[in-house]
């Protein structure tokens, strides 16, 4: 009756416990790469409750602000952005990394642990909520907002560095605390099939020593889109302590792509400009912003391990790693003509390298851990098997089964994040008219005004906003 019992849970585990971040937003993707935000708006407003108060809040949490925003529901998408927020900023005040927790994730897996937000994420959270802020002539907040973005850039290396000092503790105490738990995984990169399959998904890179990967990768982590949206905000609505920050941010933007961008080249020069006196501030100008595509997903291939490697009369396993699959179906442009002139668009920021960057620093901790849960459970259900004499065979089949649930990878990745930034730059038309595609557009005769399209794809819908930075009409009467 108890081995009955035992097969039941384990059956149950591997029905109900086997949804993935990526299975789970499917439907949504599904919406989300044709352009339908409204549909995929109400997928995940439906799914959001459901999340509260789990491991997985902050990732959802993120993913409801871009599709709210991109559906042009401007205070969803803030409120969601701010709760996912405080959600990271509680984590981040609680310690790096909690020893329990990552104990826990040896009977279970990594993605049982609570989702805390990568760099890249609390970087483009910054990025939308300042966005959310512009569009809705909050200028005061977006300037606080963009100056939190500077201050995460500037902390990322860091902050990575220590999560990575603090996981190989965590690791330490959960070896000690599991006495069969003193495995050398360096033994398994010795088998030809572990390695074969490792170098198919990650070339050489899983070898790598993550701290000497950080020290490489120093700039990976800011995001040259952040940098601009820094200065052209600061330099349309700042004093002139903001505008010297502004020119600031447009160099070092301009500086980062390797002065190679003609569009963060002028407004380099701009900047400059502005600083010395020549100018009061960057004109009459239009940008068109074109956030394209659809960051990396998330998926896993299969390996089985023969963990008699690390240990003798360990059963083989079947363990799931995750990797990156870039999006190829996206738009590399769209027509934007404006004074009867054609516009080029310059890739500013590029998701899939700093995505990419972060996922591989991250890898070879990854791996020890996966390998070293794997290990772990195979030892427990080993043992567990021979004290329970002739019925071996059935709790070697409910651990079996039991694997095969909690050997998944964490699959959670901010899903709704584009694949790059792209921006062209034109003096203002006398006439104001701008076409996207089609699509006629009046812009604001002075000052600066953006054209901010997003698209999923290249034959889903293009998503089209005109923002500028003149103040809102009320304020403008009372003065």
């Amino acid at each position: 009756m108890k081995l009955r019992l035992i097969l039941a849970c384990a059956l149950s585990f591997c029905v109900f416990g086997c949804a993935t971040h990526r299975s789970e937003t499917e439907d949504i993707r599904k919406a989300w790469r044709m352009g339908d935000t409204a549909t995929a708006q109400k997928l995940v407003d439906e799914t959001v409750p459901e999340k509260a108060d789990t491991g997985d809040e902050v990732i959802w949490l993120l993913e409801q602000g871009a599709i709210t925003r991109a559906n042009k529901d401007i205070d969803k998408s803030t409120q969601s952005l701010d709760k996912a927020y405080k959600k990271i900023k509680d984590y981040e005040q609680e310690a790096k990394v909690k020893l329990g927790e990552e104990t826990a994730a040896f009977l279970v897996n990594q993605s049982y642990i609570d989702y805390k937000g990568y760099n890249y994420d609390k970087i483009m959270l910054s990025i939308y909520q300042s966005l959310n802020f512009i569009e809705a002539k909050d200028f005061e907040r977006a300037r606080v907002e963009l100056k939190r973005l500077q201050q995460a850039q500037d902390e990322a290396k860091a902050v990575n560095l220590e999560r990575i000092e603090d996981s190989a503790k965590a690791l330490a105490e959960a070896k000690k605390k599991n006495s069969n738990a003193n495995y050398d995984v360096s033994k398994m990169f010795s088998n030809a099939n572990v390695s074969s399959a490792m170098s198919k998904y990650y070339g050489d890179r899983y070898k790598a020593d993550p701290k000497t990967t950080i020290q490489q990768a120093a700039n990976v982590y800011i995001n040259p889109f952040g940098h601009w949206l820094y200065g052209v905000c600061l330099m349309s609505t700042g004093d002139a302590e903001d505008k010297r920050m502004a020119a600031d941010a447009f160099r070092i933007c301009a500086e980062m792509l390797g002065k190679k961008s003609a569009v963060l080249n002028s407004d380099a020069a701009d900047g400059a400009a502005v600083q010395e006196g020549k100018k009061a501030d960057l004109g009459n100008v239009t940008y068109v912003v074109l956030e394209t595509g659809m960051a990396p997903e998330r998926k896993q291939f299969r390996l089985d391990l023969p963990l008699s490697i690390l240990m003798k009369d360990l059963p083989s396993v079947s363990i799931n790693f995750p990797y990156l699959e870039k999006q190829a179906d996206f738009k590399e442009s769209v027509s934007a003509v404006a004074g009867g002139k054609s516009l080029t668009f310059d890739t500013v920021a590029n998701m899939d390298d700093i995505i990419e960057e972060e996922f591989y620093i991250d890898l070879p901790s990854v791996i020890t851990k996966t390998l070293l849960s794997s290990a772990a459970k195979a030892t427990a259900q080993y043992f567990a098997a021979k004290a329970a004499g002739d019925y071996g065979a059935l709790v070697n089949i409910a651990g079996s089964l039991y694997q095969i649930a909690a050997n998944d990878a964490d699959l959670r990745t901010w899903t709704t994040l584009p694949k790059q930034f792209k921006i062209a730059k034109v003096a203002t038309p006398p006439d104001g008219k701008i076409t996207i595609d089609n699509t006629s557009l009046l812009l604001k005769p002075t000052g600066v005004n953006i054209v901010y399209v997003k698209s999923m794809s290249k034959s889903g819908a293009n998503i089209i906003k005109v923002i500028d930075f003149a103040p809102k009409q009320k304020e403008i009467a009372k003065k």
